[in-house]
């Protein structure tokens, strides 16, 4: 088949004011989303609007070529240099040069490893990589938004090569793409039932987004678009679909998934309906929609990080002025940038030494950032002048040596997240509990004497039905195994009240009955242990204080003057009075003493004395400058080893 222009079109494509008005509309709710989320909830659909503008504008383009039969790969990846690297290089140097002033080693290695993504263009699987429970907030990561760049470029790794086949090959492209489309579109789907994390980074469930805007170009060059529904009806569906998109997604949705085709579906009615109907003409083709959007591709670049360094230097999420002012600031760099770095650039005269020079700083970042990375982020800037040292917020830093065993069959073991055994011979002790066993069962494992070894199974409570599959599996595991002299229980306390996420106290009234009921259920389990002659040793729950990210603070330089820039704030939550932890969770202790009583021979322990100072009725997070906490309210390696110690201590050896 051939492949006709649009009747009355040249082979060059013809600007069009109101795709820029559609980026300015994309990059808009994007900061918006960022800086005031319960503004604009679903403002993080417009990078799924980037996503399909920039397959329709690419895609034409390359579609524009092969017409004129002046498509090269080496002119398209050239284009692409000049179009990506020089924003993104200089906004990845100012993050690296800032971030040296004020970031911890911690922080700084994680942000040398991000860029280093960043610079190979394979942020979204260094970000999949990441997730997970003990993954730091997302807020804390300046370049947490290139993921949707790499995505892009990762399709334009194999995009060309397609379309440049089925041109030659005169395959009916508008069939080709839509089979494509379906693929992609189907994994997505079939992937937002069983990963969402994997939906959302994954390359393969992105790219019918951007194939989706590939298709409008195409249709729109064999003159397919001419019709009384795109001139007049187009738009005003798109604008309902935008609309919902924005009105109704969040971030509690299993997004991609279904939820994508409306900010997607949308983004590919305005391209085809074009400058033909009044809501592009009128609307994304004004003048200030225009000027957002010749500038949004920097915008997207410089707001994140700045946000970003607020958040981590401020230790909480700045006042509301405070981000409108970086917003603001956002703009003003990404103007300078547009007008002083990509115009000349992209438009001036090309240079043969500008894709190259462009491709040596890109490569600098990335051997900047894996050195930054390896070296552990350069611990030596302000080691000592910082109220404890990051490098000892962390958890689990032996997990690797812990094995997929814990007496459970295969079958049984999927219905846990934690199956672990340290490998040793005569286990002796199993460990039940949640994050909070997880996080002591590491501690356990280091202090325990060679010639003990032991288990971790979770997330288990004993407020659970005994009869619930995943119970009565490790209670018969435990039963069928008399080696297994201790059964360690560690579970949150806010798996049995709900907590105040402010100040980690219990809230609403809970009645004794309450209380009782709970002492009921698991006197009902510890009875059967303790009869059979097995210690049970029930670890009290730490106070819950914020997460050590936000409780660092000091200068971050040698000179008086500098810090009064370059001080990290530390949350004044980081400290909290001892008392008032007990107060505030009054029932959690009512329980602990009823446990005892209906169990004397229950052996409890309270880790409080060793992260408080009782004496002085304080909790903080350091300890002689480690901390005593990593993720949110989990304690460390350093104060797992501590609290583990102190229980082998007690005459309950393993």
């Amino acid at each position: 088949m051939t492949h006709p222009t649009a009747p009355g079109q040249s082979a060059a494509i013809q600007y069009r004011p109101d795709i820029d008005g559609l980026r300015a509309l994309a990059v808009t709710t994007v900061l918006l989303f960022h800086a005031f989320p319960s503004l604009l909830p679903g403002g993080f659909v417009g990078v799924d609007i980037f996503f399909v503008l920039s397959g329709y504008l690419i895609s034409g383009l390359i579609l524009r070529d092969l017409a004129a039969g002046q498509f090269s790969l080496r002119h398209f990846y050239a284009r692409r240099v000049r179009r990506i690297f020089p924003a993104l290089c200089l906004v990845m140097t100012a993050s690296l040069g800032y971030g040296w002033l004020v970031l911890t080693s911690v922080e700084y290695q994680q942000l040398g490893r991000h860029v280093a993504s960043g610079a190979a263009f394979l942020a979204n699987f260094m970000f999949w990589r990441e997730a997970g429970y003990f993954d730091n907030a997302a807020d804390t990561k300046p370049m947490l938004h290139l993921w949707s760049l790499s995505i892009e470029e990762q399709f334009y790794v194999g995009w060309p090569l397609l379309l440049l086949l089925g041109w030659r090959r005169r395959l009916n492209l508008a069939g080709w793409f839509s089979l494509l489309i379906g693929a992609s579109l189907a994994y997505s789907l079939w992937l937002a039932g069983r990963d969402i994390v994997a939906d959302f980074y994954s390359p393969l469930s992105r790219f019918w987004e951007l194939m989706l805007g590939g298709l409008v170009a195409y249709l729109g060059r064999t003159g397919r678009l001419e019709s009384k529904f795109w001139t007049q009806w187009a738009a005003w569906i798109a604008l309902v679909l935008l609309v919902a998109a924005l009105a109704l997604t969040h971030q509690g949705l299993a997004f991609p998934g279904y939820w994508a085709l409306l900010p997607a579906v949308g983004t590919a009615l305005v391209l085809a309906a074009g400058m033909r109907t009044s809501i592009n003409r009128v609307i994304l083709a004004s003048k200030p929609m225009v000027w957002v959007g010749l500038i949004s591709y920097p915008l997207y670049l410089w707001h994140w990080p700045l946000l970003s360094m607020a958040r981590i230097v401020e230790s909480e999420t700045p006042g509301a002025v405070t981000r409108g002012v970086l917003l603001a600031l956002s703009v003003g760099l990404a103007w300078l940038t547009y007008r002083f770095v990509e115009k000349p650039i992209r438009f001036g005269q090309p240079g043969k030494w500008a894709v190259p020079l462009l491709g040596l700083w890109m490569a600098a970042l990335f051997i900047a950032g894996h050195n930054i990375n390896r070296q552990h982020g350069f611990q030596f800037r302000h080691h000592d002048l910082l109220n404890a040292d990051p490098a000892t917020m962390v958890i689990g830093a032996d997990r690797d040596q812990l094995k997929r065993a814990c007496l459970l069959s295969p079958e049984q073991q999927s219905g846990v997240d934690w199956c672990w055994s340290d490998g040793r011979t005569r286990p002796s002790y199993m460990v039940l509990g949640d994050s909070k066993g997880e996080a002591l069962f590491y501690g356990l494992v280091r202090e325990a004497s060679p010639d003990h070894g032991g288990f971790m199974v979770g997330p288990i409570t004993l407020l659970a039905d005994p009869a619930t599959p995943i119970n009565q599996a490790v209670y018969a595991a435990i039963d069928a195994h008399p080696e297994l002299k201790t059964i360690v229980l560690v579970n949150a306390l806010r798996g049995m009240f709900t907590l105040s996420p402010d100040t980690g106290f219990v809230l609403g009234a809970v009645t004794p009955a309450q209380v009782d009921d709970k002492v009921a259920r698991y006197t009902q389990v510890i009875s059967k242990w303790l009869a059979s002659g097995r210690r049970v040793v029930f670890v009290k729950d730490n106070p819950t204080l914020p997460d050590p990210d936000s409780c660092i603070g000091g200068g971050m330089t040698r000179s008086a003057v500098l810090n009064q820039l370059f001080y990290r704030k530390e949350n004044p939550r980081c400290q909290l009075k001892y008392s008032d932890h007990l107060a505030g969770t009054l029932p959690y202790q009512l329980f602990v003493e009823k446990l005892k009583l209906a169990n004397p021979s229950l052996q409890v322990f309270d880790p409080a004395p060793l992260l408080c100072d009782l004496s002085a009725d304080l909790c903080g997070v350091a300890h002689e400058r480690q901390f005593l906490y990593s993720y949110g309210d989990h304690i460390s390696d350093y104060a797992g080893s501590r609290i583990a110690r102190a229980i082998l201590a007690k005459d309950l050896r393993f």
